[in-house]
């Protein structure tokens, strides 16, 4: 067998790359592989908060308008049981139709003597309600409500799925996983 011109003919057979048992296809389907999960799992997780975040906010939104009207309607139920008391009480409360009297109409008993306290007149009416202040729920924060509402954008939207769906391709095309086994066998 005549040498190739430019190539020197030692007279041995061609080097054959060292096999060390193994071990370096080993660590290479291995490191694939955890490249393969680490490029699609990020492509996977990208792709679900661009679809859960949004519905997330809504949520906590909703929550947050649910609470306030529960507020809302937890003090108009006071002001009614309150109000309620008070018509129920009224007809037999000499006392309290009389302060009624003095306060909202101005007549005075001529046959008593009506002291005033230094505190000056009563900030409001003796038959008035007044129903213990809640504090108001908090509305939804932080990061993730950010982010939630970055995400919703549509045109952003469209441009992270795209993006989520080119990592999945590429960790897919980049690292087959056991292809090359599957043609040495």
């Amino acid at each position: 067998m005549v040498p190739q011109p430019g190539t020197r003919d030692n007279g041995y057979p061609p080097a054959e790359p060292a096999d060390h048992g193994g071990l370096g296809r080993i660590l290479s389907s291995t490191m694939q592989f955890v490249m393969f999960c680490l490029l699609a799992g990020a492509a996977v997780g990208l792709f679900g908060a661009v679809l859960l975040l949004p519905e997330y906010a809504k949520c906590r939104q909703t929550q947050y308008q649910q609470a306030r009207k529960e507020l809302a309607s937890a003090r108009l139920d006071g002001y009614i049981a309150g109000y309620e008391q008070i018509n129920a009480e009224l007809p037999h409360d000499a006392v309290l139709i009389k302060r009624l009297t003095m306060n909202e109409l101005g007549y005075w008993p001529k046959d008593e003597v009506v002291v005033l306290s230094n505190k000056g007149p009563c900030a409001h009416s003796p038959a008035t309600v007044v129903v213990p202040t809640t504090p108001e729920p908090t509305p939804p924060a932080g990061w993730v409500m950010t982010v939630a509402k970055r995400v919703a954008d549509p045109p952003t939207k469209r441009g992270l799925i795209l993006l989520s769906v080119v990592g999945l391709v590429a960790a897919v095309l980049l690292f087959p996983g056991g292809a090359k086994q599957r043609q040495s066998s």
